[in-house]
């Protein structure tokens, strides 16, 4: 039974989140840029004292900004191109192909009721973001 790309998205969205999968992720330099465009601004506004009260006041917003240090793979997978997205969709293929199932809702849950296929899906995932994402897995506890 053929099965839509973004169901097996969706199946490994699932998978990826019950089992807290998560990749590192390069830090941003959105808080440098603040400053120096805080700074910028003031200069413009006020002159030299604009200076640094605009690179004192773009400081103090980059600092108030979260960088996550992690991204959850469900979002990395929903961020992913088309022709990633069907690379991986075929990796998976390999895996569901053999199974009895009538629709994508009957596959999902023969999916999430098997502890071994979880385990394999996730195998697959984990290869696919090593080998095309270059990136490592992480598991929460």
């Amino acid at each position: 039974m053929p099965v839509p790309v973004k169901d097996v998205m969706r199946l490994l969205c699932s998978i990826s989140d019950r089992k807290k999968m998560r990749v590192p992720v390069q830090p941003s330099d959105k808080r440098g840029r603040l400053a120096v465009t805080g700074a910028l601004i003031g200069t413009f506004l006020g002159g030299p004292p604009g200076l640094i009260i605009g690179g004192i006041f773009g400081g103090l917003l980059g600092a108030g900004m979260k960088d996550e240090p992690f991204k959850p793979v469900h979002q990395i997978l929903l961020q992913l191109s088309q022709d990633l997205r069907q690379k991986l969709f075929d990796k998976v293929k390999a895996v569901i192909w053999n199974l009895d199932w009538m629709d994508s809702v009957e596959l999902m849950d023969l999916v999430m009721r098997s502890e071994q296929l979880q385990r394999q899906l996730v195998d697959v995932l984990v290869e696919f973001i090593k080998t095309q994402l270059k990136t490592d897995v992480q598991f929460d506890v």
